[in-house]
């Protein structure tokens, strides 16, 4: 069976408008499809979109990923508003730090991708020196 399409950062850029919120987005969509416990609406979702079959804005407006979204954001408000102040802190300080971990990802794939870059086209490059005509 062919390995399914899988969607990369810069699809999901529309929403998050920032190439580490992008990458953070589908690596939690990553993560709940591939969670066998959770929610099957969720999974089943984070999969279809995943897959490029449909867009995540489009996935929310289908009744039962939607309730399950609504139930999952319920759940996770409440435990928010039960949260000491300094635990919000400490939770908002350990986004920010995933964020920079995500940013700092991408630009070692860049510098990666761009050494890979100059030594193929290096390697590309003929010197000529055992030419015969």
């Amino acid at each position: 069976m062919p390995e399914e399409r899988q969607i990369g950062d810069a699809d999901l850029m529309d929403i998050a408008k920032d190439e580490a919120r992008a990458r953070a987005l589908r690596k939690s969509l990553q993560r709940l499809a591939d969670n066998p416990s959770g929610n099957s609406a969720l999974r089943e979702m984070a999969r279809e979109v995943l897959s490029g079959r449909v867009g995540l804005r489009e996935a929310v407006r289908v009744g039962a990923y939607s309730d399950a979204l609504g139930e999952s954001i319920a759940q996770a408000r409440q435990e928010y508003e039960e949260q000491s102040p300094e635990e919000r802190e400490q939770q908002r300080t350990e986004a920010e730090r995933y964020l920079e971990a995500q940013r700092a990802e991408i630009e070692q794939e860049r510098q990666e991708a761009a050494e890979r870059s100059g030594t193929a086209q290096r390697q590309a490059r003929h010197s000529g020196h055992d030419w015969k005509l």
